[in-house]
């Protein structure tokens, strides 16, 4: 099972957090993880994540997930978790912490962890699961 669009945001996944950016000009429009931070700024991009991880996965989701008979999750996360640069400093604030809650869940209902390193800085493949979406060529 996969927990896309928790930690790194994809608008095709999570886009009730992106409907905020309809009909605004391009530069203040956020089309992916580095855009929502570079765009909303690092206190309401933080204070929309946080609220964001608290809600998107929850015990109850991972109890269901044991209940279904699975054993594993995978976690698409950013390099920006660890070491945070802009325009992540300030608006991932936390997102380690929200992580090893979940890890610590799943511990707790025998379901294992793949920790996917999902997105790292300029982006891998351009697109938005790479956290940025730009011409990689």
């Amino acid at each position: 099972v996969n927990l896309g669009g928790w930690m790194v945001l994809q608008p095709w996944i999570t886009p009730s957090l992106f409907y905020q950016f309809e009909g605004r000009p391009p530069d203040r429009t956020a089309m992916d993880m580095h855009s929502f931070c570079e765009v909303l700024g690092p206190q309401e991009g933080n204070r929309q994540l946080r609220e964001h991880w608290r809600k998107w996965v929850t015990e109850r989701e991972i109890r269901k997930i044991a209940e279904q008979g699975l054993n594993t999750v995978r976690v698409p996360v950013g390099d920006w978790m660890w070491l945070p640069y802009d325009p992540y400093i300030g608006c991932t604030d936390g997102a380690l912490d929200e992580l090893w809650r979940v890890i610590h869940l799943c511990e707790q209902y025998g379901i294992r962890v793949l920790v996917d390193l999902h997105g790292v800085r300029r982006s891998q493949n351009g697109f938005d699961n790479s956290g940025h979406i730009m011409n990689v060529t």
